[in-house]
């Protein structure tokens, strides 16, 4: 992928939880129009894991393409509020990631997350289902354009 300078990045984030195997996905949309969809494979878990590992996956992708000034959205409102520390976290068990995304979040000139709801996140929802498939840690990037699908760039983050 190459690196891109924005001004300003929106992005939305779903995870996915079945019979305890987690996936995420995404979208990030740049300043300058061009989209890239994410989809990543998180293992073993609940939802909230599912949902916090998806919003740290497209802060991972924000920060590899450069951005400095993004918009988050995203349908847990329990994730969001964490984020944002609006509520504390009770599950012990997030708390190295939900520690990694707010110190992935404090490297961002200008950030939001903000709850917006599930009709409103289809995309990412579909990209989390689809991210059910892949081996944990597995992402797979890939920019979309009007002409054609894009292909999918496969990374190892973790």
């Amino acid at each position: 992928m190459p690196p891109v300078t924005t001004i300003q990045s929106t992005g939305t984030f779903d995870g996915a939880a079945q019979l305890g195997i987690c996936g995420g996905g995404g979208t990030i949309t740049l300043q300058d129009g061009r989209i890239f969809h994410y989809m990543v494979g998180l293992g073993n878990g609940t939802n909230n894991r599912a949902e916090l590992l998806s919003l740290w996956t497209l802060l991972w992708i924000a920060k590899r393409l450069e951005c400095t000034k993004l918009q988050v959205y995203g349908d847990s409102l329990a994730i969001i509020d964490w984020v944002n520390q609006k509520a504390s976290i009770r599950n012990t068990a997030l708390t190295h990631w939900y520690l990694k995304t707010v110190d992935l979040k404090k490297t961002f000139t200008c950030i939001t997350i903000q709850h917006h709801h599930r009709e409103h996140n289809q995309m990412a929802d579909t990209l989390s289902k689809q991210g059910l498939q892949l081996g944990e840690g597995i992402i797979m990037i890939k920019e979309v354009s009007e002409a054609d699908s894009g292909d999918w760039e496969t990374l190892q983050i973790y």
